[in-house]
C-alpha cells in the first residue's frame, strides 16, 4: 500500500527542509548538488526554470508524478503544466521580476489529464551579481484537506 499523501502543512515543512539541504549541497559544489537533485526524497518533485519561465532541469520523481517524459518538459514554459495556465504564467512572471517567493498550492495536469493538487516551495536562482536568473521549485502531491 502506498504511503498516504501529506497535508499541505506537512508537505511544505518537508519541502522547506529539502530546499535547505539543496542550498547546503550547492555550497559544497556542483557534484554534491547534482547528486541531491537527482536523489530527492520519495514524492518530492524538483525542477529549475530560467528567467523566461522555461524548464531547464527536472528530476525523475517529477517525471513520474506528472506521467511525462523529459522531452515533454525541458524547454517548455512551466505554466503549461498547470490547470490554471494564465494565472500560473502571471504568477511566474511576477516572481521572476522579483515579486517574492512563498509556499503555495496549485493543481497540475498529468499527461493523462488527471489533476494533481500539490504544495510548492521555491528558491531563487541567482548569478554572481545576485540577479535573479531562474527559480528552483520543489513540490509534492497533497491530500485535498
Amino acid at each position: 500500500m502506498a504511503d498516504p499523501l501529506p497535508t499541505k502543512d506537512e508537505a511544505i515543512a518537508r519541502l522547506e527542509a529539502f530546499q535547505v539541504r539543496l542550498d547546503e549541497a550547492k555550497k559544497l559544489g556542483r557534484a554534491a548538488y547534482d547528486q541531491l537533485f537527482d536523489a530527492a526524497p520519495a514524492g518530492v518533485a524538483l525542477h529549475e526554470i530560467d528567467a523566461r519561465g522555461r524548464v531547464t532541469r527536472v528530476n525523475a520523481r517529477e517525471l513520474e508524478i506528472l506521467g511525462r517524459r523529459l522531452d515533454e518538459l525541458i524547454g517548455k514554459p512551466v505554466w503549461q503544466f498547470s490547470v490554471m495556465k494564465e494565472a500560473s504564467e502571471r504568477a511566474v512572471e511576477k516572481k521572476l521580476a522579483g515579486g517574492g517567493l512563498r509556499p503555495f498550492v496549485r493543481t497540475l495536469a498529468r499527461a493523462d489529464e488527471a489533476a494533481i493538487t500539490a504544495a510548492f516551495v521555491e528558491r531563487y536562482l541567482r548569478n554572481a551579481r545576485d540577479e535573479i536568473v531562474g527559480i528552483r521549485t520543489t513540490f509534492m502531491p497533497i491530500t485535498g484537506t
